[in-house]
């Protein structure tokens, strides 16, 4: 080949041992897929050795579980029957009504860093060696499920034991502290209470002792008396018209006129008139049979004739003392000796005249009685109208005493029921499997995590060592 350099012709063997660029270029892609081969390895040994040390080196752990019940509280109501008071009433509603679920209030309480650290003081760790459980609520149930790692079988049950007992030490002194605080609520109210029944029966001891009126039985007592009482004057009068009617009848048989049936029971009343009447009887009787035997100017019928005459005079004094009026002794001989034009007997009219007195005295009585009941109606009532306006103070007073009464005894009586019912705001719990003790350890998610990441990365190692390859490879292109 000539040079052009040198104008002079160059040897053969020379041109061959000038490389030129397309063998250079295969020597670089030779040499680039070796290296980039090797460093692919290379890569991917150090990356599944340090991801196999990291899963054959990290501690195994173990995992403990259980289960616990939840249930619900519904709305509860106590009813308690006070005899002469009336009903007292407890009314228990759930705290969670419609819009929460103690589960969730559950799970933030076994997860919080106060209740953990208690645990873990009593397994002897720290807060971060105890670690956190994990905790899963049961869609449409009232199950919780718990979860807690050790590095035994062993350790992991004790824990969740601890972790177990710790939860439901706590929720039964939460249980308790708010227990105390209602009960604390309805001691204040009850002290309330207390006063104002005292203050009420005071103010009804005071009333009673100052007014007449004592209690409202009192008053139905009196007005009940009362109604008798009108009930027996009502008898009397009754019984009054009946007898005036007998005397009016009497009167008609003995010929009389009311005005002389009346003379005649006042003659036959009085003693003093009937002694005079008596005596001018038997002196008149004595009189007529000396007048048979003897002249009538005989000294003895003469003596006896001026006897008759005292006697008479008397008789008709009496008889106008009695009536009030002048009388004649004919007038008085029909009213209680004869019956007139009567043809009655004397016997007879002796016997209608006894009966006439009879019922007179009885009327008497009877008028006497009812005069009584009139005095005793009118006291009655006078004293109905005294104690009317007084009831009412009484009754307005008697009624506080029983309001606060009930409302003493209704808080008290919800104090002790209340006391009975310890789950509002924390349901109790019923452990439904204990914690087990685990055999095969747990298969951390890290480890899954580190064999992920290792083949990903391996992945990414090889998709970029192909990449630079090929670009080596066509370096023009």
């Amino acid at each position: 080949m000539f040079d052009s350099s040198t104008g002079s012709q160059m040897p053969h063997n020379a041109i061959e041992a000038i490389p030129t660029p397309a063998v250079s270029n295969r020597l670089k892609i030779a040499r680039g897929g070796k290296f980039y081969l090797g460093l692919w390895l290379l890569a991917n040994a150090l990356l599944w050795t340090g991801c196999l040390l990291y899963i054959k080196y990290k501690p195994v752990s173990y995992t403990s579980k259980w289960a616990i019940n939840v249930p619900l509280s519904a709305a509860s109501t106590s009813n308690v029957t006070l005899p002469g008071i009336g009903q007292a009433s407890s009314w228990s509603d759930s705290a969670y009504k419609g819009f929460s679920d103690p589960r969730e209030n559950y799970r933030f309480l076994i997860r919080s860093d106060d209740l953990l650290r208690v645990a873990a003081e009593q397994m002897g760790m720290t807060l971060a060696q105890f670690g956190k459980p994990k905790v899963r609520i049961l869609d449409n149930s009232t199950i919780m499920q718990f979860e807690v790692n050790g590095a035994t079988p062993e350790l992991a049950q004790r824990k969740a034991e601890t972790l177990q007992k710790t939860l439901e030490t706590r929720l039964a002194a939460l249980r308790q502290l708010e227990v105390a605080q209602q009960d604390q609520n309805l001691e204040i109210a009850l002290g309330s209470d207390a006063q104002k029944l005292a203050t009420a029966q005071q103010a009804l001891t005071d009333y009673k002792a100052r007014a007449a009126l004592r209690s409202s039985d009192q008053l139905r007592d009196i007005t009940s008396n009362l109604e008798g009482l009108r009930r027996e004057r009502a008898q009397l009068v009754a019984q009054l018209q009946r007898d005036n009617a007998q005397v009016r009848q009497l009167a008609a048989n003995l010929n009389l006129s009311s005005q002389q049936a009346a003379d005649a029971l006042a003659l036959q009343s009085d003693q003093l008139f009937q002694q005079y009447l008596a005596n001018y009887s038997q002196v008149s009787a004595e009189l007529t049979s000396m007048s048979a035997r003897f002249l009538p100017a005989s000294p003895s019928v003469d003596a006896k004739q001026r006897e008759k005459d005292e006697v008479q005079a008397a008789l008709l004094t009496q008889a106008r003392a009695v009536l009030g009026r002048p009388i004649s002794l004919s007038a008085i001989e029909r009213l209680v000796l004869t019956g007139g034009g009567s043809s009655s007997s004397a016997s007879q009219r002796a016997d209608l005249f006894q009966q006439l007195i009879s019922l007179q005295t009885q009327q008497q009585g009877t008028q006497a009685q009812a005069q009584e009941l009139d005095q005793q109606i009118t006291q009655l009532e006078a004293q109905i109208a005294r104690l009317s306006a007084q009831e009412e103070t009484l009754n307005s007073l008697e009624r506080n005493v029983k309001i606060a009464e009930a409302t003493f005894s209704g808080n008290k009586t919800r104090l002790s029921l209340n006391r009975t019912d310890t789950s509002i705001s924390y349901p109790p719990t019923t452990l439904l499997t204990p914690p087990n003790l685990p055999e095969d350890p747990r298969i951390p998610l890290s480890s899954v995590a580190a064999l992920l990441g290792a083949a990903l990365g391996s992945v990414f190692l090889t998709t970029g060592m192909v990449t630079l390859w090929r670009h080596n490879r066509n370096p023009g292109s």
